[in-house]
């Protein structure tokens, strides 16, 4: 036992413990984004009440949940954008801003103007917080990104929980106070973090990117063969590469965009976001005997316990399995579902018998997901594309994903209204059938793979492998006595 404490804690000492530290400061804003996303769920109910100081019809209603979603893509632009010139670490720390300022209006709001206004701005703050999957991805060693980006999930689960938990027992306005020190814990804990070693190397600061890597590895050999890497991938040598258009058509960035666009697309048509958004409702659709809130935090715990679950599943299991299987069991629990409408459809709730099929149905399809279709697309956002281009498409891709999800939840009520119950079901169960043949002929396979192995999956050349070291070389020349030549001692500097 006490060989096995020593050995744990010689794997925190050496280049695990920083990096772990780093990831969970950086996916602090992922606990937002849940909350942010499972905060209509319990919003909406209170408002449509009687007794609510804010009266609001169904469209209004609408628009409420909608708007945190509608401002996403903008935010994403904005992340995107933040993290090509400002940083990773900086565009991650500065996501925590319009969550407070959100949830500040939200809490004060005494009209829909105020809620709505509330609501736009604390979605910008969703669409930024896709900087954390970059951010995570490149402070990251091959081995540990794929459990480290689950985080992300993780956290947006716990956000959830939270969120639903609280809005049983308490007014909205009382729950947007836990919401609102969340993000400022989230801007404090990013400002002991170091920026990415990639994005510093990128902009020519070599030495500043020897420290990073120090920092987050705290062993020479490790920081040494990866600013070789990331040196390699700069691709021409000169250690300051601003994307040009011609990098945005190469096959390194146009495959990985289609493909996780039209990941993002049969994710959305799957449901699994009407569901999040529209829970409380959506048990009332779908005919559940068992009370909606407590549905609700059903499936927000089993949200929580299948992140986790999908965390350790991805250190073991390849990301095309994974979400195969994922999208296979969705497709099967929506079909349960539907079927379960079609033959009990039209009596009513209590005369129907087994009436926790649909709520086991709508569980077992929340659990599934986690598993892959919803942690997947966001989590490969950080690792398909070059360098030279990620901050760019790591806003880019994002915004497209996240306008996916503002037309599903809002076109939602709509879909409710015009279909039927087991229609309803039917559908997304074939959506979540295409996505499991998509992610099987065109899904790569990233896990154990460095960022630059999986740039070249993309790519038609090879990088030369002596890039990054010809390009200390001339930066660094041995006549140079403010200076050092060689990898391992600009290293060895950074940590003296």
């Amino acid at each position: 036992m006490k060989n096995s404490f020593k050995t744990l804690w010689n794997t925190w000492q050496w280049g695990c413990g920083r990096t772990i530290m780093s990831a969970v400061a950086a996916h602090v804003n992922s606990i937002s984004v849940g909350m942010c996303q499972g905060f209509s769920a319990v919003l909406l109910p209170q408002l449509l009440d009687s007794k609510s100081t804010i009266l609001v019809n169904n469209v209004e209603a609408s628009w409420i949940a909608s708007l945190g979603v509608i401002s996403n893509p903008l935010g994403a632009l904005m992340s995107g954008v933040f993290m090509q010139i400002l940083g990773r670490k900086t565009t991650v720390q500065l996501t925590s801003i319009p969550f407070l300022i959100g949830w500040i209006i939200i809490g004060l709001s005494t009209d829909i103007t105020l809620l709505c206004l509330g609501r736009f701005i604390s979605g910008v703050a969703i669409g930024m917080s896709s900087a954390c999957y970059v951010y995570v991805a490149e402070v990251s060693l091959a081995k540990h990104r794929g459990v480290l980006s689950s985080f992300g999930p993780i956290f947006v689960s716990i956000g959830v929980l939270i969120v639903y938990s609280l809005g049983s027992i308490m007014p909205w306005q009382v729950v947007s106070i836990p919401c609102a020190l969340t993000s400022l814990l989230s801007f404090l804990s990013v400002n002991l973090t170091p920026e990415s070693p990639s994005w510093l190397a990128s902009k020519g600061r070599v030495a500043d990117a020897g420290k990073s890597l120090m920092w987050l590895r705290r062993k020479p050999s490790l920081a040494d063969k990866e600013l070789a890497e990331i040196l390699n991938n700069l691709g021409d040598g000169n250690g300051s590469t601003a994307p040009m258009l011609r990098d945005f058509t190469a096959p390194a960035v146009w495959k990985p965009f289609l493909i996780l666009v039209c990941f993002f697309v049969l994710q959305e048509a799957s449901g699994i976001y009407i569901i999040l958004y529209y829970a409380v409702n959506f048990f009332q659709v779908a005919g559940s005997t068992v009370d909606s809130n407590v549905a609700s935090i059903a499936v927000a715990v089993l949200r929580l316990v299948m992140s986790v679950t999908g965390s350790v599943c991805i250190q073991h299991v390849n990301r095309r399995t994974m979400a195969m299987a994922s999208a296979v069991l969705m497709a099967v629990s929506m079909a349960a579902c539907g079927a379960y409408e079609s033959a009990y459809g039209p009596l009513s709730v209590d005369a129907r018998p087994y009436g926790w099929v649909p709520l086991a149905c709508i569980l077992f399809n929340v659990s599934v997901s986690m598993l892959g279709m919803v942690p997947l697309p966001w989590m490969m956002i950080g690792e398909l594309f070059p360098l030279k281009v990620r901050g760019i498409m790591g806003g880019l891709v994002p915004s497209l994903g996240y306008f996916f999800i503002f037309v599903t939840v809002k076109m939602s009520p709509g879909l409710m209204t015009a279909l039927t119950n087991d229609q309803i079901m039917w559908l997304f169960s074939a959506a979540a059938a295409v996505a499991a043949c998509f992610v099987a002929v065109f899904l790569p396979e990233t896990r154990g793979k460095t960022l630059v192995q999986i740039e070249k999956l993309f790519s038609s050349g090879e990088h030369e492998a002596t890039k990054g070291t010809e390009y200390l070389e001339k930066k660094f020349k041995p006549n140079d006595s403010s200076a050092v030549y060689t990898i391992s001692s600009l290293v060895d500097v950074c940590h003296k």
